[in-house]
């Protein structure tokens, strides 16, 4: 037999591309093969976080951000313990997932000079060595004062503005965003989430105040897993029910609460906050939240990322019956082109006027205000 002339095999190979179950999205393609990409962003102060990418699979349109337990003694990074092997399993159940290095952390060390203008960020200001004549090119967190650590919080704004950007060349769906955290890497992500909630995007103006979208930017939302959420950062006490019970209780963000079955201070903490969720002032009393839970693992006083041991099975209980369960309730947010650098942003507290959150033409919004979300000193 003839060999097929090289047009016939050109026009086979496109109507291959076209068939059902393609997904058009070279993205998707390389991550059936365990693809992973090295990741950098940068805060809207000046910090070059680090990470790693993993493209979706086309199964799953929602995106995991994955955050590391932090410990101002023990360091800590985003590949610790079980955390690569819970973000190549989630990948292969189709989900994208971020994961990164807190600032100070792992491999995100570098500042540029706008880091050490202390008058646009004078938090950095407490940073050890931030007053010599000419401060240093890379921080290190063992130099964080204990009041420095929820400043962390921005990172994760990064790493939303990061996903936007991959949303926007169809990599990712952002407005399907599920936050797994650790230990007081979970205590930051409740802190980010609680913000989300008083961001809103300008989309418009009129004589000069802002017409402000009437959704705010926590609808991203999906769900919040928590394996040992601490409520303090680096032993300093921080409103975390506060925040827990408006995103979970008053917005209805469905959360679960790990914690090993022999760590009592991790179970009265994840009792406390699931009481305070299903019971948020001003509401309705008992309210059904069944996807808002706490889960023990058992026969283990492990914490945080440590409960992702493959003899735990804690990723199976995640995967396969928890966040299963939430997308099937949820449904995937239909995407939607975001060009955030276009656009301003508002924060917009219960109680007082919008103040700006981001100009257009910024990547990044400013400082999540820590006063507004109940962190004194700030």
């Amino acid at each position: 037999m003839a060999p097929w002339p090289r047009t016939c095999l050109y026009l086979l190979l496109g109507l291959a591309l076209l068939a059902p179950g393609w997904t058009g999205s070279a993205a998707a393609q390389n991550a059936k093969k365990g693809d992973s990409r090295r990741a950098s962003f940068r805060t809207s102060d000046g910090v070059e976080l680090q990470g790693t990418f993993y493209p979706g699979g086309g199964k799953k349109d929602a995106v995991v951000l994955l955050l590391h337990n932090i410990d101002m003694k023990k360091g800590g990074n985003s590949h610790q313990d079980g955390l690569v092997h819970l973000a190549e399993r989630l990948q292969k159940e189709g989900y994208a997932v971020l994961t990164f290095d807190f600032r100070g952390f792992g491999d995100s060390k570098s500042v540029n000079r706008e880091f050490w203008d202390l008058r646009r960020n004078p938090y950095n200001g407490m940073i050890r060595g931030a007053r010599k004549n000419d401060p240093p090119d890379s921080i290190d967190q063992k130099d964080f004062p204990v009041q420095y650590y929820p400043v962390l919080v921005n990172d994760i704004a990064a790493a939303k503005a990061y996903l936007d950007r991959k949303n926007d060349a169809r990599d990712v769906n952002s407005s399907n965003l599920v936050v797994i955290g650790c230990g007081e890497g979970a205590t930051l992500g409740a802190l980010w989430m609680s913000s989300e909630w008083k961001k809103k995007k300008a989309v418009g103006f009129n004589f000069g105040q802002p017409m402000l979208d009437q959704d705010p930017e926590g609808k991203d939302e999906a769900a919040g897993v928590w394996l040992s959420i601490s409520p303090s950062l680096a032993g300093r006490p921080m409103p975390v029910k506060n925040w827990l019970t408006e995103v979970g209780g008053v917005y209805k963000v469905p959360m679960a609460f790990i914690y090993g079955d022999g760590d009592t201070k991790s179970a009265d903490a994840a009792q406390a906050f699931l009481r305070s969720i299903r019971n948020p002032p001003g509401t309705r009393k008992n309210e059904k939240l069944d996807l808002t839970n706490v889960q023990p693992i058992k026969g283990t006083n492990l914490s945080g990322s440590q409960l992702l041991q493959r003899s735990l099975r804690t990723e199976d209980w995640i995967i396969d019956k928890y966040l299963s369960t939430v997308m099937e309730r949820r449904g995937n947010r239909e995407w939607k082109k975001r060009e955030a650098d276009k656009y301003a942003y508002f924060w917009a507290p219960p109680l007082g006027a919008p103040f700006i959150a981001k100009n257009p033409g910024e990547d990044v919004s400013s400082p999540v205000p820590l006063r507004m979300l109940g962190v004194t000193g700030y």
